[in-house]
């Protein structure tokens, strides 16, 4: 490489950053604003007052509150976020070091799920080498802008010096200026713009907040106005195709890391299923993976799920980025090689890692169901145990036999805060639904957003949600806030609460985090204990607590009431009950069934729910509307497509002789139901094995009028 005298450089250089950042997915994500608050932070270290109240300037804005319903002032999905359709905010950027003055532009897009700047500090002067780095002041382009989906740099000028054999020797030298050597750029290709060359550089590091792409353009040829602008729009989108479908592979790469953590959770499961096989109370050992197993099944099925949006996101945006670079090079004297090598990197490595991901994760959910199956098996073979002895101690009987229920550590045996394992489950469960612990770096700057929970920001460090998740129950459970007024909040419920504010209250999420946000405040208050399983404590009432006596004998504890019997087995004189009535509630029970009804919404299946229906003709079965419906008193009312998806997966279990055990009929069609009398009736499939009739039904008293209760 030729070397580059210091004295070289750019006649009215421009540096512009290109940031893109999701806006939503769905629905909106809780960072979507982040890019607008962290343009105010840059104006308020730069002293840039347009930058400082950029609020006020922005469709996106009501005052200093974020407004995310301005796309429904507009009409459609491609516009600039200035209030009264300005294309651009223009101004001043103070003086820098030795007198040098910049000027800024900003323009603010909505594109579709994106949010889109276009920020670019420039001069009228000449400036050499050295004086470049003035364009990214403090490197603050860089450190105080952190696009959700990623951002390039676009450097343009007239080179001083018109010797083109030099032409990459100064590409490098002007990189080298505007950006730390942390970034470990290297270069990648290049192309040329309107018979202009330009370069492509590309950091090397895999960390997203290092992850940096730049291309730097000289100016040799004047361009036409008319090409430029055209160029310009086109740039703007292919950036935006380019960057979605890197962080789409970042998204897929991650659904994979978290599948192998789960894998190696059931390879465990599988060693402790075989070690249960010689255990004491085994039936309640199995009841207990099998929850774990679960719990793992819908995080894996969550994981296949994302897996292929994540491939039709990438279908998708690689059509859309083929045909823009189509139109760019379409204009003269224009081609672009590293786009190119761009769309050969799509197809022979991000769409062939997703494929080979989506067989990955395939296998090892058919290992999971297969342990699934046989613990089910195991349950259902399992002799129902015996109750703890007499004259036990219950809560030390219990525990004893089955610790992996009690999330109780060193610090609760000595008197401080302990969570139940049933809060416990349904805490971690939410936490996992929550975007912020995607990665560390995001629950990092939600901390950091939050002046309660700014004084743990630094805690959190890289690895998986199940990791965050339970890395912050273990650590939070137990610091409260230091306030002035003295209300020592607790940490964890402090989280639990603003997590829940960040989310619809329409979404069931929302009151999930309410409610559990409820739960811990009385559970976690001070000299509170851990919880035995199935004793769920409400805001309504004092939690009960579970007594931990540090005697090692069998006797009861004096604050247990003792056991008192009865001298006969039948002090009542009660009559004895007869084999014609149980076998005449046995036939009735041959036509009950247990209905289960998956839960979706917007297409995607939450939980699997359970209620009961009973045949009312050989063809035609009876349940409750709400068991069919599957949603809660603060949900929105389902949508007819989530209501067929729902009918179209459900089943009706007849001989529920054991769990797991059964004959399953599908769901033909909901024949009719009635929201306010609360029942549906349903038509089945029948099975030409196993023909319905078989189970007879339960006739309807004509004469009794039909009522809520009846």
């Amino acid at each position: 490489m030729n070397e580059i005298p210091q004295n070289w450089g750019l006649r009215s250089p421009s540096l512009t950053l290109y940031a893109f950042h999701l806006r939503n997915s769905i629905k909106t994500v809780p960072e979507a604003s982040w890019l607008w608050e962290e343009l105010v932070d840059l104006g308020n270290a730069l002293q840039i007052r347009e930058l400082q109240n950029i609020r006020q300037e922005l469709l996106c804005y009501d005052g200093d509150r974020y407004f995310p319903e301005e796309a429904n002032l507009c009409g459609y999905e491609h516009f600039t976020l200035l209030k009264n359709q300005k294309p651009s905010l223009r101004f001043q950027v103070p003086p820098q070091p030795g007198g040098l003055k910049l000027q800024g532009v900003l323009c603010p897009f909505r594109l579709h799920d994106t949010y889109a700047i276009d920020l670019t500090l420039y001069s009228q002067e000449t400036l050499t080498l050295p004086e470049l780095s003035s364009l990214n002041p403090q490197n603050l382009l860089l450190e105080e802008i952190q696009a959700d989906l990623g951002q390039t740099l676009l450097l343009f000028g007239s080179p001083l010096e018109t010797r083109e054999e030099n032409d990459k020797a100064l590409a490098d030298a002007l990189v080298a200026q505007l950006v730390p050597e942390k970034y470990s750029i290297d270069f990648v290709g290049t192309g040329r713009l309107l018979s202009n060359p330009i370069f492509e550089y590309e950091s090397r590091l895999t960390n997203r907040t290092d992850k940096l792409h730049i291309i730097v353009g000289l100016k040799y040829h004047n361009m036409n106005q008319i090409y430029k602008n055209s160029a310009d729009e086109i740039l703007l989108y292919l950036l935006w195709f380019r960057h979605k479908i890197l962080y789409v592979d970042r998204k897929s790469r991650g659904c994979v890391k978290f599948a192998q953590e789960l894998d190696g959770n059931v390879e465990q499961y599988k060693q402790d299923f075989h070690q249960i096989a010689n255990t004491p109370n085994r039936l309640l050992h199995l009841k207990n993976l099998q929850k774990k197993l679960q719990l793992i099944e819908l995080n894996y099925t969550d994981y296949i799920k994302d897996l292929e949006d994540h491939q039709n996101t990438l279908e998708i945006n690689e059509e859309n980025y083929q045909t823009k670079l189509t139109n760019l090079e379409k204009l003269p004297d224009s081609q672009f090689n590293f786009c190119q090598d761009f769309l050969q990197l799509i197809r022979k490595r991000f769409k062939r890692q997703i494929q080979a991901d989506q067989k990955y994760l395939a296998t090892g959910c058919a290992r999971l169901q297969r342990l699934k199956a046989t613990v089910l098996d195991s349950i259902a073979l399992e002799p129902v145990e015996s109750e703890p002895g007499l004259g036990r101690n219950p809560y030390e009987t219990e525990r004893q036999s089955a610790p992996g229920l009690y999330f109780q550590n060193d610090s609760v045996k000595g008197g401080m805060t302990g969570i139940p394992p049933e809060i416990y489950s349904r805490l971690s469960e939410a936490l996992l639904d929550c975007d912020q612990f995607d990665d560390a770096q995001r629950l990092r700057n939600f901390f950091k957003a939050h002046a309660p929970l700014r004084p743990w920001r630094h805690r959190w460090k890289a690895s998986s949600p199940p990791e965050l998740v339970e890395d912050a129950i273990g650590f939070l459970n137990d610091k409260f806030r230091d306030d002035t007024d003295d209300t020592k909040e607790n940490a964890l419920v402090i989280l639990v609460g603003l997590l829940a504010q960040q989310i619809d209250p329409a979404d069931s999420r929302h009151r999930t985090l309410t409610e559990l946000a409820q739960e811990l405040h009385t559970v976690l208050s001070s000299g509170s204990s851990a919880i035995p399983l199935g004793q769920r404590a409400t805001p309504n009432s004092k939690p009960k607590l579970s007594i931990v006596p540090n005697q090692t004998d069998n006797t009861l504890p004096e604050s247990l009431p003792a056991v008192r019997f009865g001298q006969e087995a039948n002090p009542q004189g009660e009559s004895i009950f007869f084999l014609a009535a149980d076998e005449k509630l046995l036939t009735c029970a041959r036509s009950v069934a247990r209905v289960s009804v998956p839960r979706i919404i917007d297409g995607r299946m939450e939980q699997v729910p359970t209620g009961t229906g009973w045949l009312v003709t050989p063809e035609l079965a009876l349940t409750c509307w709400h068991v069919i419906e599957a949603r809660g008193r603060w949900d929105a009312p389902i949508s007819e497509v989530d209501l067929q998806e729902q009918i179209a997966n459900s089943l009706l279990i007849f001989k529920n002789v054991l769990p797991g055990q059964g004959v399953e009929y599908k769901i033909e069609k909901l024949e009719y139901y009635n929201a306010d009398l609360d029942y549906a009736l349903l038509r089945l499939q029948d099975r030409t094995a196993r023909p319905l009739q078989q189970w007879g039904f339960l006739r309807l008293e004509e004469d009794e009028p039909v009522t809520v209760q009846t």
